[in-house]
């Protein structure tokens, strides 16, 4: 039979699930924003597509979306065999009740089937092709109410006639289609019609003398198996679930299941008006396939750009010869199915790139129309991508550099932005950090220059140093120890002065305290008292600042660039001992006095004596007192009042201290004494007799002028006693030689007679005298002598 059909698109009346059928692929179409396809008989498709965000973050998803859009008319000449339908409807006892069971407003669901089974018999009616329709309903079991014929308007009549009760057998029902549709042989083509409302929930079982069986899961793997049979027999079932969207009453996946297996479509409804638009789709399916063959998008990716793992959909590939995405839509089938009314497709890619704006090119949509003429449209997009490079610190700040040079930087917490930066007009490449603590960050550049930003905070700038007493020390040198140190200021961010700051973080808040370092110790938080530098020469310190901005906790502070200084603290005095050289074999002798001043730490700066209750003083300021290493020297005589040797004699106190050149001074806690004594002195005189005279006699010697130089001296409330004669001895010698020990006998009372030898006439005689003062200071005062002639009386 030849005939003529003309079909045109119909709008979305239907609801989602088509008949997708080996005789109609499918077809997709086009916007009239880009120009609408010329209407010539062979359908056509036109698209649009749209990227919802353009400004991403490396790394960071990409969706760009397609709507193709099938559309246009096609007239066929069309010559087919009739076909079987077996039409299984359900009757049981939910078919009375409302389309939404809990709402009497909605109609009944068994008068939605009635009303709209006129639109599937009128279209048989129309299309006078020969096919013949069937009628099964089913309910607790399945009836056969009209087999095969072409007088459809019966099929309406028996419709009408139903009633709802029971359970829901769609096992029995389909195996009732199946053996009506194959006792009509091989031919014609065979299809069937089942609509439902409920879940399976009874089947029969024809190996134990059909006995029914209420059991859920039973029921549904029995209808899938009667699925499995039809389709190896080639029966196409369509499968409509008359059921409000969402209902649970309904099992969509039973109904999925059949149509696919068997090649046909499962719909829904929840009206008479979709019903019909169901019947009429069906309907057209069986009457008009043709298709849009080979449909495939090619959208041209920028470079670096890749398709995102495990986001596209199985149809989408990259072709790396023409760096573009191809995705493979297929055939669409006409008439089209509310599937195919429009078709939306997505292309997922991941920028793998450096921060720039790329632009995006056409999309390039090829096909074959109806009439196998090769067609082909573009999808314009008129617009770019802008890529950012995005990288979190260990902290899980944010960094972000964009296409023009700038770098933000957004804190963890709550992603507020804290400064932006901007040094360059060369999109940004890469941001990485170079140190452990995150805290230096390189930027590359696309110019292929690159930089680093320190976040830690500059060296302090001042401090206060003082010494021992309080005093600020503001020179190099030796001073009073111990120091401390103390409102150490003046550390900022380090950042770029081009940094425009967003909130305060890195600013006024920037900053979370200081830290000291003595000697290359421990670091120690500043306290108001400050840290203690204790002595030494050349006591090292430093300072530093430690910020929260960077880690953005307090439990993790940064410290910064480090500020040293060095100063020398003395606090302890020199030590300080004295000597002489008090001869006491020669004690007219100028003495030499001696002191010593060391100084582990600073150099000794000053020496200074005094002398008797500090009455008498030299230092080392003067010339006369010389140094030689640690040790400074003076002659007695060179002190003032002590330059003769009447005035050095006697006892004398010694008070001394020495002075650090960091100002510490040491002085001998209690004074010292010493002792000049020349020893005793007297003068031998002759009584009647003078020197240089001649006796005949014996001469009387007397000692006379006696002198103790060394006295009872007091120096506040010490007494030093002074020195007495203890002994005297004389010895007469015929020469001045001195006397031997041997020589010297004990003058008991201070005269002697002194005598010629026996039998000596004529001769001199030299009378020594010995004093011992109470310190046993033995002076010999120089020999008196006698001149003896005895003769002389005799002339």
């Amino acid at each position: 039979m030849h005939w003529y059909l003309q079909m045109k698109k119909k709008s979305a009346i239907m609801l989602a699930g088509m008949l997708l059928t080996s005789m109609f692929p499918a077809f997709v179409g086009s916007s009239p924003a880009y120009g609408t396809e010329v209407d010539n008989g062979c359908l056509a498709i036109s698209g649009v597509g749209n990227v919802p965000v353009t400004s991403v973050e490396r790394n960071q998803l990409v969706t760009i979306n397609y709507t193709l859009d099938p559309s246009g008319t096609h007239t066929v000449t069309q010559t087919r065999d009739p076909v079987d339908i077996a039409f299984v409807a359900d009757v049981s006892g939910s078919m009375a009740y409302h389309m939404d069971k809990d709402d009497s407003r909605t109609p009944i669901r068994l008068q939605i089937l009635k009303d709209a089974s006129a639109t599937l018999t009128d279209k048989f009616t129309s299309v006078k092709m020969g096919d013949r329709l069937g009628l099964i309903k089913f309910s607790s079991d399945a009836t056969k109410v009209l087999d095969l014929d072409t007088k459809y308007s019966n099929v309406q009549s028996e419709i009408e006639k139903f009633k709802a009760n029971g359970s829901t057998n769609i096992d029995d029902g389909l195996a009732k289609a199946k053996t009506m549709l194959t006792a009509s042989g091989t031919k014609p083509l065979k299809q069937i019609i089942l609509l439902t409302d409920g879940k399976a929930t009874v089947w029969t079982n024809e190996n134990d003398g059909n006995k029914l069986i209420t059991n859920d899961t039973g029921a549904k793997n029995a209808a899938k198996a009667d699925a499995d049979v039809l389709a190896s027999l080639g029966i196409k079932v369509y499968t409509i679930a008359l059921a409000t969207p969402g209902s649970d009453e309904i099992d969509l996946d039973l109904l999925s299941y059949i149509a696919t297996k068997t090649g046909g479509t499962a719909y829904e409804a929840s009206s008479t008006s979709q019903l019909s638009a169901v019947f009429d789709n069906i309907t057209k399916t069986i009457e008009a396939p043709t298709q849009l063959k080979t449909v495939t998008l090619r959208q041209p990716i920028p470079a670096g750009f890749i398709l995102a793992p495990g986001e596209n959909a199985s149809n989408v590939r990259y072709d790396a010869a023409t760096h573009e995405v191809v995705v493979n839509v297929g055939d669409i089938n006409f008439p089209y199915s509310p599937e195919q009314d429009k078709i939306d497709l997505a292309i997922k890619l991941i920028p793998d790139t450096a921060a720039g704006d790329y632009p995006l090119q056409d999309a390039k949509v090829t096909y074959k129309d109806a009439c196998n003429a090769n067609r082909q449209f573009n999808i314009n997009f008129n617009t770019q991508l802008s890529v950012s490079v995005r990288v979190l610190d260990k902290y899980d700040n944010v960094y972000i550099g964009n296409s023009v040079g700038e770098l933000q930087r957004l804190r963890a917490s709550d992603k507020q932005k804290q400064w932006t930066n901007k040094n360059k007009n060369s999109a940004i490449t890469d941001i990485h950090f170079v140190d452990t603590d995150h805290s230096v960050v390189r930027i590359s550049y696309k110019d292929g220059t690159t930089e680093q930003i320190d976040l830690k905070p500059k060296a302090p700038s001042s401090y206060e140093l003082v010494d021992g007493n309080g005093k600020l020390i503001n020179e190099n040198g030796w001073h009073f120890g111990p120091g401390k140190l103390r409102s150490v200021s003046g550390s900022i961010s380090q950042l770029p002065n081009t940094t425009v700051y967003a909130n305060d973080d890195f600013q006024g808040n920037y900053i979370a305290g200081y830290e000291i370092s003595v000697n290359n110790g421990n670091w120690q938080k500043q306290t108001t008292d400050g840290v203690v530098v204790p002595d030494g020469n050349g006591m090292n310190f430093k300072t530093r600042a430690f910020t929260h901005a960077i880690s953005g906790s307090a439990l993790t502070p940064i410290a910064g660039a480090v500020a040293t200084g060095n100063v020398s603290l003395d606090s302890s005095g020199p030590l300080i001992s004295w000597s002489n050289d008090i001869d006491l074999t020669k004690p007219t002798n100028d003495a030499i006095i001696y002191i010593t001043a060391t100084d582990d730490l600073s150099p000794v700066t000053s020496v200074r004596v005094w002398f008797d209750n500090k009455s008498l003083s030299i230092s080392s300021s003067s010339p006369k007192m010389m140094k030689n290493g640690n040790t400074y020297a003076f002659r007695l005589s060179d002190v003032a009042g002590l330059e003769t040797i009447e005035k050095r004699q006697g006892w004398h106190q010694i008070h001394f201290e020495a002075t650090s050149i960091g100002g510490t001074t040491s002085t001998a806690q209690t004074p010292e004494y010493f002792v000049i004594n020349p020893g005793p002195t007297a003068t031998l005189k002759g009584v009647n007799y003078n020197a240089g005279e001649v006796s005949d006699k014996p001469v009387s010697i007397t000692v006379v002028d006696e002198k103790y130089p060394v006295a009872d001296r007091t120096f506040g409330n010490v007494k030093k006693e002074g020195y007495t004669l203890k002994a005297m001895y004389y010895a007469i010698m015929p020469s001045s030689a001195s006397p031997e020990k041997s020589d010297w006998k004990p003058l008991t009372s201070k005269r002697l007679t002194v005598t010629t030898k026996t039998n000596t006439t004529i001769g001199t005689s030299y009378v020594f005298l010995k004093l011992v003062d109470s310190s046993n200071v033995e002076i010999v005062q120089q020999p008196f002598s006698v001149q003896f002639d005895t003769e002389q009386n005799n002339n």
